[in-house]
């Protein structure tokens, strides 16, 4: 028997790869020809939509809530400090803000920053971002 050399194992290597990639690689089964199919049935209806989260009681944020001074936080946009909050855009407000969780058309909904309290939908604070 002949001693393995360096040029020997240069010549195995890729044919080593190969194998070692198809044995390691998923299987895939040949399709057949498509068989006639009937139609699927129509599924059954979709429920109506489960109410809104915010229609739970959660409290409301309050503007004198340590998290609520902090960011600033409004119940109504119109009322936030122009002066103070130079990143105040007209317009905006908690329900067009990307971190708003309530529904189009809530009076209230979550948000992240307040966590376990609603904001109002035309509430404000620094940290708003236009839904995109």
């Amino acid at each position: 028997m002949k001693t393995p050399t360096r040029r020997r194992f240069i010549e195995i290597m890729p044919f080593a790869g190969l194998a070692l990639l198809a044995a390691c690689s998923p299987k895939v089964e040949p399709q057949s020809a498509p068989m006639a199919t009937t139609p699927a049935p129509n599924p059954a209806p979709t429920p109506a939509p489960a109410p809104s989260k915010t229609a739970i009681n959660l409290p409301m944020v309050e503007k004198g809530d340590a998290q609520a001074v902090v960011f600033g936080y409004v119940d109504d946009a119109t009322q936030a400090d122009k002066v103070k909050f130079k990143n105040h855009v007209s317009g905006s407000a908690c329900s067009n803000c990307a971190l708003y969780q309530g529904k189009a058309g809530d009076v209230a909904g979550g948000c992240p920053l307040f966590a376990g309290k609603n904001v109002a939908a035309k509430g404000w604070c620094t940290s708003w971002a236009k839904k995109a």
